[in-house]
């Protein structure tokens, strides 16, 4: 069979330098595995990096640091870029590799996934990446939905394949070991809720919790500190928040609440549980059995990001939160949605595709090389303009989404 498949794994941002660490570090060593960080205005800290590469196989000394301009059929010499990454940098990383090979025999296959929840399928994240070889899910239902949002849609698609997400180890259904719970683990979504309002609801009811069950410790684990990199823009970010509230008199001076950042890992102790409105940081709190909640008093709706959560039987409100009330999951969601149990042919269909890509077997689109020639260019510039004058613009943006309105999205 085929020996030492080789593999780049790009990433631009700290929940896609997650995915791409922990996924290569899944494939195992028969990999010859590389990870490289684009430089992007969303680069994650040295924190954020030590996060991503913990527990992994992986040396964050290994880390190798690129701009999109290096990226070309010479300057790659593995057989797959797993392309980890904000759609427009998939995009022009598909693009500048596509447009340096020649068409009828390739040699760079071309893959991709998004680092968390991609239910339901958007046409957004979707045609960033429609110029690959193969798109990854993490779920049977996510498969389906990305299969049914593309037969109407003509031309070249990837191929479609089911993984898991690679943090998550319960090889089926994961353990239940609920008892009593020590201590409340808050993971933040940087879109959702969108207005200070809600957030602000969140941090009061976190406090209360603490107040009404001695003993407890509430912790809200921050993907980043107020002012920090993350992948998407948050508008409100609840450290500050906390500042604020504290300073009007709302949230007491002795607060309850501790901020932390790291790896969720580390914030997953036992006797611990989880809230979120929307974070996959509950998958990993599933995954580990710990008790987990996700807030309905916003929605449950694809605004809020958590309508794959439906039927999970983890939905509860803040007042159930407050006493503790958390709800067992069902396991018929749980196996259509990120505990299914995995075979050996996502591993082998990734070993296939690189050596296709070795012999030169692999066949570009006419369609996609029209695509990837006509590039927008608003994506183009994304990756393009300076980091400075992006930080500008990012901050123009920031202050005009601070009255709260749902326009924070980022490119997925």
């Amino acid at each position: 069979m085929f020996v030492n498949p080789s593999i780049l794994a790009i990433a631009d941002s700290d929940s896609y330098l997650k995915l791409a660490v922990t996924f290569l570090d899944r494939l195992g060593p028969a990999w010859d595995r590389r990870v490289a960080l684009v430089r992007t205005p969303v680069m994650p800290t040295e924190e954020q990096i030590a996060a991503a590469f913990a527990g992994t196989s992986l040396d964050q000394r290994d880390l190798q640091f690129m701009t999109l301009h290096q990226l070309n059929a010479d300057s790659i010499p593995e057989d797959i870029v797993f392309a980890a990454a904000t759609g427009p940098v998939v995009a022009e990383a598909y693009s500048r590799i596509l447009r340096s090979e020649p068409a009828q025999a390739r040699r760079t296959a071309l893959v991709s996934a998004l680092p968390g929840v991609a239910y339901p399928a958007t046409a957004k994240g979707w045609n960033y990446r429609r110029a690959g070889d193969a798109f990854i899910c993490h779920s049977h239902a996510e498969a389906r939905d990305f299969s049914f949002m593309t037969e109407e849609q003509p031309g070249h698609h990837p191929t479609i394949m089911v993984s898991k997400l690679p943090f998550l180890h319960s090889a089926g259904f994961p353990p239940v070991t609920h008892g009593e719970i020590r201590r409340v683990v808050f993971a933040p979504q940087a879109k959702v809720p969108y207005t200070r309002e809600d957030r602000e609801k969140i941090l009061l009811a976190l406090e209360r919790a603490a107040r009404l069950n001695s003993g407890l410790e509430v912790v809200v684990k921050l993907r980043a500190r107020a002012g920090e990199p993350q992948t998407h823009l948050e508008a409100f970010p609840y450290d500050q928040l906390c500042d604020e509230l504290q300073a009007a008199g709302r949230l007491g001076p002795h607060s309850h609440l501790r901020f932390e950042t790291g790896t969720m890992s580390n914030a997953l102790t036992p006797c611990s549980a989880l809230v979120t409105v929307s974070s996959t940081a509950a998958l990993e709190s599933l995954d580990r059995g710990l008790p987990t909640m996700i807030l309905s008093d916003f929605g449950v709706n694809e605004q809020m990001i958590n309508e794959v959560f439906r039927g999970s039987n983890i939905l509860g409100t803040m007042d159930e939160l407050e006493a503790l009330n958390f709800p067992v999951p069902a396991k018929a969601w749980l196996r259509e949605n990120y505990f299914h149990r995995m075979d050996g042919s996502f591993h082998e269909s990734m070993a296939i595709l690189a050596y296709q890509a070795r012999q030169g077997r692999l066949v570009t689109d006419a369609e996609i090389l029209a695509l990837v020639r006509n590039q927008p260019m608003r994506q183009r510039l994304r990756t393009a303009l300076p980091t400075p004058v992006v930080r500008i613009l990012q901050k123009i943006r920031r202050f005009l989404n601070n009255d709260g309105r749902q326009d924070l999205k980022s490119s997925s």
